[in-house]
């Protein structure tokens, strides 16, 4: 009996494998036609920032190199009370450019904290009809912004996703590349197959109007996944959303550095995650059994089990092979071999971490395990 449950579950996570390759492949790729300059919107960058010395350099320089007229862009960075130098470094880079601007916060507003209190009151000085969110460890694709204002031609359109892989040195951040990218190209099936999830949220564009109809992030309800919460209240609002997935939009996120960083982060996804619909969380439970049930089909079938993980790695591959070439990756087939081990290690850990009673640490700051 048990044998034949363990390979339900294991038929039926390599269904869901088979019908999100499927759905990428088939799907026509996310091109728009460019808008002509004259009829350009105004648009504002929104930049949450704490304790990020080590990358906001970089990440303003990228948002500076942004194929987007300059009279027709504001920046916004909002230094959430860093302990360390960034607010100088970024005070020194924007003083010879009058279309950026850093905002010191000092104070909350309404529900809002951390991350979604920061955005609020950047939101609030925003002059741009699309405001566009990225985080301070973010380099951005300089046709980030041309790329992804065509989709709000369509004036139902609220909200667009784009899309990030980690882009950073050794071997966890080659694993973190290829676990980002896995997981993006999931979201993105998900919604080729009608089924929407969520946004990214250093990655995401919002129609200004559709904002302000949520109330705004001081008025929503806090969690520590406030893109999410975002997305969701556009969505209720009628506004349309999209996941997109091309080159010209795809922006690089530095690596977290250490396990228990990683353990961390993806902490606190999971515990945003508990907002999401329960048939989402059939699909986190299919994912994260996957490796205890073949382990334990291969102790009663051992033959049964390897064609599963044949079929599994399969689609696996082929799903990252076809995201790199979407998205015009280098391929490298260490990375994937690599992979399997890594991604096995971080789900089981992950399980475990997550169902401890430690409350959710992220920029130095402590937060309850609720969503």
């Amino acid at each position: 009996m048990l044998s034949t449950i363990t390979t339900i579950l294991l038929i039926a996570y390599i269904a869901i494998q088979c019908c999100c390759l499927l759905a990428l492949v088939l799907s026509t790729p996310d091109q728009t036609q460019p808008v002509p300059e004259k009829e350009l919107p105004h648009v504002s960058i929104l930049i949450a920032a704490r304790n990020e010395e080590r990358n906001i350099a970089k990440s303003l320089k990228a948002i500076h190199q942004l194929y987007y007229p300059t009279h027709l862009l504001d920046v916004w960075i909002g230094n959430d009370a860093s302990e360390d130098k960034t607010a100088d470094i970024i005070q020194k880079f924007i003083a010879d450019k009058p279309h950026m601007h850093l905002l010191n916060i000092t104070q909350h507003v309404g529900n809002a904290k951390g991350k979604a209190n920061v955005l609020a009151q950047l939101a609030a000085q925003a002059q741009g009809e699309i405001l566009f969110i990225t985080d301070a460890d973010i380099t951005v694709n300089r046709n980030w912004i041309s790329s992804i204002v065509p989709y709000f031609a369509d004036k139902t359109m609220g909200l667009v996703s784009g899309t990030t892989v980690v882009k950073d040195k050794g071997y966890m951040g080659r694993m973190q590349e290829v676990d980002w990218l896995y997981f993006m190209g999931m979201l993105k099936a998900f919604a080729n197959l009608g089924i929407k999830c969520t946004a990214v949220g250093n990655n995401m564009a919002v129609r200004k109007t559709a904002y302000l109809q949520t109330g705004g992030y001081e008025h929503l309800p806090f969690s520590i996944t406030e893109d999410y919460t975002l997305y969701k209240e556009v969505r209720k609002h009628k506004w349309q959303t999209a996941n997109i997935l091309n080159a010209p939009s795809l922006n690089r996120s530095a690596a977290v550095c250490t396990f228990a960083t990683l353990l961390q982060q993806r902490k606190r996804w999971l515990t945003g995650a508990k907002q999401l619909p329960w048939y989402w969380w059939l699909v986190f439970g299919l994912f994260g059994l996957f490796w205890p049930a073949l382990l334990l089909l291969a102790y009663y079938n051992p033959v049964g089990a390897a064609i599963i993980y044949g079929f599994k790695l399969s689609l696996q591959t082929a799903t990252i092979v076809w995201l790199q070439h979407r998205l015009q990756i280098k391929k490298n087939i260490d990375y994937l071999l690599g992979f399997e081990y890594y991604s096995a290690l971080v789900s089981l850990a992950t399980q475990i971490f997550f169902l401890l009673p430690i409350r959710v640490q992220w920029k130095k700051r402590s937060y309850p395990s609720i969503g």
